[in-house]
């Protein structure tokens, strides 16, 4: 993919795409089986020591960072649209989140106890640097 297909990418995911995913997870897919069952992975597996968790692709926070807050974690969000992260901060005004890229993690390196990343990473356009 070259440079500039990679910006209009993530132009059209920041812009456009946030626009119909504003309210799709709330209305549309709501919440899944799948996503407990994740959800219960992480808190059956994950060896926490500070309750940190960075959620990369968070969207408006439902439901996962939602649920892990919840739960009493420490959770951190980061997403490429400022709409959906506006919102988040709205429903969610205890999870740290902010715009951001996932192929460029603002956060030190073992800054979280765990990181994770459901439903997003087909968007990315670089998965390995992400």
């Amino acid at each position: 993919m070259t440079k500039d297909n990679v910006k209009i990418r993530k132009k059209y995911m920041r812009d456009v795409y946030a626009k119909g995913w504003i309210t799709s997870r709330e209305k549309k897919y709501k919440f899944l089986g799948y996503d407990n069952n994740l959800i219960e992975y992480i808190t059956k597996n994950a060896e926490m020591v500070e309750g940190k968790i960075l959620e990369v692709g968070i969207g408006t926070g439902y439901p996962f960072a939602d649920t892990f807050q919840k739960k009493g974690y420490n959770v951190y969000g980061i997403d490429i649209s400022p709409l959906l992260i506006n919102k988040c901060k709205r429903l969610y005004p205890d999870v740290n989140c902010e715009v951001g890229d996932a192929e460029n993690l603002p956060y030190k390196d073992n800054y979280f106890d765990v990181v994770y990343c459901f439903h997003s990473t087909w968007y990315f356009p670089d998965l390995r640097k992400a």
